[in-house]
């Protein structure tokens, strides 16, 4: 069993949002990406979708983008980015799975969640981060909160974790500011012994290699879709 990542679809099968209005790059993305999907994942693998999975801004709408994410081979473990409007309850997300037959997806929501036999699996959807120049005196609430939220995925995630098992923490918004300084987020990660984070977020910027690097003792890797040429990233 193998484990991708593959965060930004930007699916959008009920609302009228192209994406190619971002570049020629994204023209019918979503066929790119099924085509690419299918020729490396297996049914028996999960893949991690770390954020802005779909453009709906109800929950009716996201019906159609997920029923093509549970189409797709593997398990799929799905975050909160913050174009998911249509993000719900754990409890709705339960009732919706139930009624949509959709039996491949799991949800990061203040969890931590097993991937046997190798991983555990925690996040939250972060934010934008002090210092930036775009954070603003309404951001302070919401970045503590998420602060907040990750440590309580990450305690969920430590209090099932198994020994020898990696722990592999998705956000959406990167832990870290532009210049790559450690951080509060960063200093959480490494108090838990997280080692690897997966986060999106971030586009223009291609090639998997080169945005995969160290700082302290976590790796982070970027697994925004246009990033990887629309093809799910082994771990």
């Amino acid at each position: 069993m193998a484990l991708f990542a593959i965060a930004d679809l930007h699916l959008g099968f009920t609302v009228d949002k192209p994406m190619h209005v971002f570049g020629q790059h994204w023209l019918h993305h979503e066929k790119l990406l099924e085509a690419h999907w299918r020729a490396t994942v297996c049914d028996h693998d999960t893949v991690l979708i770390p954020g802005d999975i779909s453009w709906a801004m109800r929950l009716k709408e996201a019906i159609a983008d997920l029923q093509f994410i549970e189409n797709l081979p593997g398990q799929k473990i799905l975050l909160r980015g913050n174009h998911d409007y249509w993000w719900p309850s754990l409890s709705k997300f339960q009732i919706l799975c139930d009624e949509n037959k959709f039996f491949s997806l799991r949800f990061l929501k203040n969890n931590g969640l097993e991937v046997p036999p190798d991983y555990i699996v925690c996040g939250t959807r972060g934010w934008i981060l002090p210092g930036d120049s775009e954070f603003k005196d309404d951001d302070q609430k919401i970045y503590l909160r998420e602060l907040g939220r990750l440590e309580l995925s990450l305690q969920a995630a430590d209090r099932i974790r198994k020994q020898n098992q990696r722990m592999i923490v998705c956000l959406h918004y990167p832990p870290f500011p532009r210049d790559r300084r450690l951080g509060d987020m960063t200093a959480m990660l490494e108090k838990f012994g997280a080692d690897l984070c997966v986060y999106g977020h971030i586009h223009g910027e291609q090639g998997a290699e080169k945005n995969r690097f160290r700082l302290g003792t976590v790796e982070y890797q970027l697994v925004a879709a246009d990033a990887l040429g629309f093809k799910p990233l082994r771990l």
